[in-house]
């Protein structure tokens, strides 16, 4: 994994506000998992308590049709922050952020866990906005749905 700086202005000013959101530094890397993708995480990374750090990895292209479309990768908001609603303004400062870029729709595929009801992000997204997408297999831990912005 390699630190970088932000890649542009418009994700400095968004790394800056999200920081000032979560009370702790970020910074963007890149990972070889996620090659040409988007990736901001904690700066001071806890590998004892996974779920302690912020992780948001998105890519931005053109689909099949010429729309720019957003593939939200993971979003993980740090377990200290989760009951505070960080989650939805996190994710209000991503939508603005791809609307300024021309982004019409976004896809991300949320995690259903059958045997723990409360490890689900179906509903997280569902009050985003987005909606279930057309294939679901009902023993498959992933939901996918789909915003468009236009």
């Amino acid at each position: 994994m390699q630190l970088l700086a932000a890649p542009n202005t418009q994700l400095a000013l968004f790394q800056e506000a999200l920081e000032k959101l979560l009370g702790h530094p970020l910074t963007y890397v890149n990972h070889v998992l996620f090659p040409g993708c988007i990736y901001l995480t904690s700066l001071q990374h806890n590998d004892e308590m996974e779920d302690e750090n912020f992780y948001l990895i998105y890519d931005l292209k053109k689909n099949r049709n010429g729309i720019l479309q957003c593939k939200i990768h993971f979003l993980q908001i740090p377990l200290c922050c989760r009951s505070q609603k960080l989650g939805s303004k996190v994710y209000q400062l991503l939508e603005q952020l791809l609307r300024e870029q021309g982004c019409q729709c976004i896809t991300l595929e949320a995690r259903v866990n059958s045997l723990n009801p409360k490890d689900n992000s179906v509903g997280f997204w569902g009050k985003q906005g987005f909606m279930p997408g057309v294939h679901y297999a009902f023993d498959d831990e992933n939901f996918p749905m789909i915003k468009r912005l236009a």
